[in-house]
């Protein structure tokens, strides 16, 4: 029997650097039972008249507890995990406020609008009115506490990348999927199959959501692992052979889905570096790999980690801090 709503919830909220907004917000959400969001701070944009998010820039990351005798203590264990994280500035603590459960629920909506990403995409939120222009892909998605909706630079640049490169017909990896936006997105412009893969249920759960928003469900399959999940080959372990369409066997046939022409993966550096192997495994000769969440001092590695794997890069992008490496896997590999 799911426990009742709270009454009144408190909103706790700290300021931090861009760059730790989200360190900081998985802190929050690991604490707070009622969610957490990111209110990043904007910047106008001249070249497309809009405003856009400006990842250099501080942000807030407000969380939410049920009042009760445990909210002390749940605060201060949160504080020595932000103590501890390797944040680029200490976090900067605001006042507390108790709300009530209507002004929870709808907490995040003021801070979320109309985006315009790239040349033709635009994330819209259920409850904004918007007229669809000539040449505009629209996304509708409605940021939960537990995600986004592409207000992050990496996602943006990923983003921006998909509707670039994706063609009709491609088959399209979403790696550490969340949302699910950078799948949906995929499926939008053209793709007609798509694997969306997480390793957290509460993200398969919100994918499958946001695709049936999209109408893109039958296009998009979502599953819950990874390429290097127990269970699932790895370059390591896969079958030798051929499969009857002429290629060869990847980490992703653990999961039935073979190959894919184009893989988009916005997870941190570390993770990049450990499944590049698979990765490149399960890219069809002449895909392209979009790979983004990393700062600058991890280009190198990560870039190391895709040659060593077969990989050739084409392009280091970069939106503030963040940078992303667009690769590709030779034809004759």
């Amino acid at each position: 029997m799911p426990m009742p709503t709270p009454d009144t919830w408190l909103e706790i909220s700290v300021e931090v650097a861009g760059i730790d907004a989200e360190t900081a917000a998985d802190l929050f959400r690991q604490a707070c039972s009622g969610g957490a969001v990111i209110e990043p701070a904007h910047r106008l944009d001249r070249e497309i008249d809009a405003y856009v998010v400006d990842g250099d820039a501080a942000a807030v990351v407000r969380g939410y507890l049920p009042v009760s005798d445990e909210t002390g203590r749940i605060r201060g264990s949160l504080r020595l995990a932000l103590q501890a994280a390797p944040l680029v500035s200490p976090a900067k603590w605001r006042r507390a406020r108790r709300i009530r459960e209507d002004s929870w629920r709808d907490a995040w909506k003021k801070h979320f609008g109309i985006q315009r990403i790239g040349e033709s995409l635009v994330i819209r939120p259920s409850w904004v009115e918007y007229r669809l222009k000539a040449n505009e892909t629209i996304i509708h998605l409605d940021p939960g506490m537990a995600f986004g909706t592409g207000q992050h630079p990496t996602t943006a640049m990923c983003l921006r990348a998909l509707e670039q490169r994706v063609r009709p017909g491609m088959s399209v990896l979403d790696l550490g999927c969340g949302s699910g936006i950078l799948g949906i997105a995929a499926a939008k412009l053209g793709a007609t199959r798509v694997l969306a893969l997480d390793t957290d249920p509460q993200a398969i759960k919100a994918t499958i959501e946001n695709a049936a928003a999209n109408d893109t469900s039958k296009v998009i399959t979502v599953r819950e692992g990874t390429l290097d999940s127990p269970g699932l080959p790895s370059p390591a372990h896969a079958p030798t052979g051929v499969r009857p369409d002429g290629r060869g066997t990847s980490a992703a046939d653990g999961l039935g889905e073979g190959t894919f022409d184009l893989i988009a993966a916005n997870i941190s550096g570390l993770t990049l570096q450990r499944l590049a192997p698979p990765i490149a495994d399960a890219l069809n000769p002449g895909g392209a790999l979009i790979a983004s969440g990393f700062l600058e001092d991890a280009v190198a590695d990560v870039q190391d980690a895709f040659a060593a794997a077969g990989l050739q890069t084409e392009e280091v992008v970069e939106d503030g801090v963040w940078r992303g490496i667009i690769t590709t896997r030779p034809t004759d590999s």
